[in-house]
């Protein structure tokens, strides 16, 4: 059962006329059902463009966008990352007297400088040179060597110059100093 359209008597729903006004139940609801739902259509329409609108704009303002090469950014760290070390080696030197065995004794500084450099896709290998009589290292080497080919592989020494190139390989002194 339902209600007549026309006027508003109960009627059984599968009649196509009512038995009271003769109002034909079909054209009733074609009618004006028809015409609601074709207005609500554009205005689901501009309701979804604007729900995905808004999507769109908190993933562009929440999400940091990175159009930045990744090759300069990593290799900026790496490089900040050596003379960071380099800086804290020649502490170390100049408070002893002659460089670490291992990295580990510079602390905290050396552990953040090799993190950083780790998170550009490097690894640094320290080498201390061979100790004198007494038992010291007077000489180190250290190397930023890449993850992806074609990054640049740093090199430094006591000297404090540091030596890079793009070649497949670990840098060494013979390689060009940076500018």
């Amino acid at each position: 059962m339902y209600l007549c359209a026309h006027c508003q008597r109960p009627i059984n729903s599968a009649s196509a006329v009512c038995p009271y006004c003769g109002a034909r139940q079909t054209e009733l609801e074609s009618g004006p059902a028809q015409q609601q739902k074709k207005s609500s259509s554009p205005k689901l329409i501009i309701a979804v463009l604007a729900a995905v609108a808004g999507i769109w704009a908190i993933i562009w303002f929440a999400l940091p966008v990175r159009f930045e090469n990744p090759r300069p950014v990593a290799e900026r760290s790496a490089l900040e990352a050596v003379r960071e070390l380099q800086h804290q080696l020649a502490t170390y030197e100049n408070g002893a007297g002659s460089f670490p065995s291992s990295l580990e004794a510079l602390g905290d500084p050396a552990r953040e400088a090799a993190q950083a450099a780790m998170s550009g896709g490097y690894s640094l290998r320290y080498t201390p040179a061979q100790p004198d009589p007494s038992g010291n290292p007077r000489a180190y080497a250290l190397v930023a060597i890449p993850r992806n080919y074609g990054y640049e592989s740093l090199y430094t020494d006591q000297s404090g110059v540091i030596h890079a190139t793009r070649d497949n390989r670990p840098a060494t002194a013979q390689d060009p100093p940076l500018k």
